[in-house]
């Protein structure tokens, strides 16, 4: 089961969306699934993967299922033509951990990581809907946010089995490509991983002060717990900052 609002702002039959009934309501109150795309600039095949990110976060949902969408821009491009600017060398080896707990010997972008459980190709529609839909419903997270101009402080309480972190984007960017295989283009990227915290060890709680970048167009966070063998198991949504 598709979300209409997804299918449609991909240019598909709305048809194929009803195919198995209305989809019911996604209760904004859900645990998201948190899903996250390995990209980069200097990657032809990234900008289609990089639109159905863009869209997952407008909708908010794939069917009845709540989702967190998350960019994080690898380095492995960089010295082909183009530096990504969003790139960090530690999205590089977060990738690298999915693919070692994935038992993947492929790491590749566009790549898609669902729940921490299921790794796909981040362009292909069906298969990223099939693993939304049989993604495990992430547990409540007990957590709290507090936003200003320049800094998120976050508390959580961990579970037992899995530390917290909290991923804060910046959202709605625009990149004027001028090298690389994507030299001519500009590029627009949703929910661009900024900052990826640890706030909480398994079965404790903590808090941390995250900082803000002035320059960000704007910017919001979700929370997760994830275990050591990086399914993530519980969400929380942390809201929007104030307009920076």
């Amino acid at each position: 089961m598709r979300s209409l609002l997804l299918v449609a702002s991909l240019g598909l039959p709305a048809a194929c969306a009803r195919a198995e009934g209305e989809p019911r309501a996604v209760n904004p109150a859900e645990p998201p699934v948190v899903v996250e795309l390995f990209t980069s600039q200097g990657c032809s095949s990234c900008p289609p993967a990089d639109r159905l990110l863009a869209t997952l976060a407008a909708a908010g949902a794939v069917g009845d299922r709540a989702v967190i969408p998350l960019a994080f821009h690898v380095d492995y491009w960089n010295d082909l033509g183009w530096a990504d600017p969003y790139s960090l060398p530690a999205w590089t080896e977060r990738q690298h951990q999915y693919a070692r707990a994935l038992a993947d010997d492929r790491v590749y972008t566009p790549e898609l990581v669902v729940g921490g459980a299921a790794g796909m190709l981040g362009s292909d529609l069906d298969a990223v809907t099939r693993a939304v839909q049989r993604a495990a419903r992430p547990a409540p997270l007990t957590t709290s946010a507090t936003w200003s101009r320049d800094t998120v402080t976050v508390t959580a309480t961990a579970p037992a089995d899995a530390d917290v972190w909290v991923a804060v984007w910046e959202n709605r960017t625009t990149t004027k490509v001028t090298r690389g295989e994507n030299s001519g283009e500009t590029l627009a990227s949703s929910h661009v991983v900024r900052r990826l915290e640890h706030v909480a060890a398994a079965g404790k709680r903590a808090s941390v002060v995250i900082k803000l970048d002035p320059s960000w167009h704007a910017a919001g966070a979700v929370a997760f717990a994830q275990r050591a063998d990086r399914q993530i198991t519980a969400t929380a949504r942390l809201g929007d900052a104030p307009i920076l």
